[in-house]
């Protein structure tokens, strides 16, 4: 890859450090790092939104060790960015500022189920170079048998025995 690069790195706690570790394969001038905070509770009891203020202020808190902990992986230093809201609007709107988008798949699934739907969407529509890692001990799905595929239903039932005469 070119030198000059600005990269965009989705940082997740399912995968941030393949994302870090790809991006330190890169010859970015500028990096940043983005976690996104979906904390989200049902039901509004009266005191929800006291609740709710406290799962943000201790998610905002985490994320920032997060993206501290990817900053010193990487050994320089990096834009943070912890946002809150949903993660695929956030992120997609990061990327248009970015030449490059690095994210991890889940380190605990193999095949299409890696990948989260937000991260799926961001994939598919992101209006930069997009680079997806593997997590490092994620299994292999080179270790996994492959599915059998189902058997198409039959086009015609089979008929029913006739009774036989007594």
């Amino acid at each position: 890859m070119a030198d000059g690069v600005n990269v965009l790195a989705w940082i997740t706690e399912g995968g941030w450090e393949a994302a870090i570790d790809a991006v330190a394969q890169l010859h970015a001038t500028e990096v940043t790092l983005v976690h996104v905070d979906t904390v989200d509770l049902p039901g509004r009891g009266h005191r929800h939104h006291e609740v709710m203020e406290r799962m943000h202020a201790l998610a905002g808190e985490a994320a920032l060790a997060l993206l501290e902990d990817a900053e010193e992986r990487l050994g320089y230093a990096t834009t943070k960015r912890a946002e809150t809201g949903v993660a695929e609007t956030i992120v997609y709107a990061l990327a248009q500022e970015h030449d490059v988008l690095v994210v991890a798949r889940d380190g605990r699934h193999i095949g299409p189920h890696s990948i989260g739907h937000d991260q799926r969407w961001v994939i598919d529509h992101a209006p930069c170079t997009v680079i997806v890692a593997w997590p490092e001990g994620a299994p292999d799905p080179r270790d996994e048998p492959p599915k059998p595929k189902p058997k198409p239903p039959h086009s015609k039932p089979k008929p029913k025995p006739k009774p036989k005469p007594l």
